[in-house]
């Protein structure tokens, strides 16, 4: 049986440059925003807003979630296809989403983690280097602090790592984890 880690965190933290790093296929979720240059290869697949309505009408997604003007989802079935699979596949996901996730599959399919805010100083210039807008990266360092104490006080079973360095010191405290995690499974 296959396995889902999540990533959670806010825009910046690191999510899909440790995904990329750990070499991990991702499920393919769904989105009716446009592409952006940061978008990992096979994380979304983009429709436009009246064939998001149409698939979220014939209730083909697990979740939907609206941000920004914009529908994001994923489908049962790229769920389902892999949780069937004997691989190990990544998601990256909002907070609100992820006890969706963990109710649909169960928790002991699913390992989440969740990237703490690095420094603001960190932060700001990972979203100017993206090219995020002034008024975007202000609002998002707002948010970036009350997200991660919701994390800490939700009941979601995070792992909490740090991206505050080096990408593969953050990689390797997701790969000692997930050693750990695959061992107590196998006993």
């Amino acid at each position: 049986m296959g396995q889902i880690i999540t990533f959670t965190g806010v825009s910046g933290a690191g999510k899909s440059t440790i995904i990329e790093s750990l070499g991990l296929p991702l499920i393919l979720s769904t989105t009716t925003r446009e592409p952006r240059p940061s978008d990992l290869p096979e994380e979304y697949e983009y429709l436009e807003h009246g064939d998001f309505d149409h698939d979220k009408a014939w209730k083909a997604f697990l979740w939907v979630n609206e941000y920004g003007g914009n529908g994001y989802g994923t489908r049962s079935e790229v769920v389902d296809r892999a949780l069937n699979s004997q691989g190990t596949y990544a998601m990256v996901l909002v907070p609100q989403v992820l006890p969706l996730l963990l109710d649909y599959v169960g928790a002991n399919k699913v390992l989440p983690f969740y990237i703490l805010s690095p420094p603001e100083e960190i932060l700001r210039s990972r979203m100017e280097q993206r090219g995020n807008t002034s008024d975007s990266i202000e609002r998002r360092l707002r948010e970036s602090r009350a997200w991660d104490e919701q994390a800490d006080k939700s009941a979601i079973p995070y792992t909490f790592i740090t991206n505050h360095g080096t990408i593969e010191e953050a990689v390797e405290q997701v790969r000692k984890v997930f050693e750990v995690t695959k061992h107590k499974q196998t006993l």
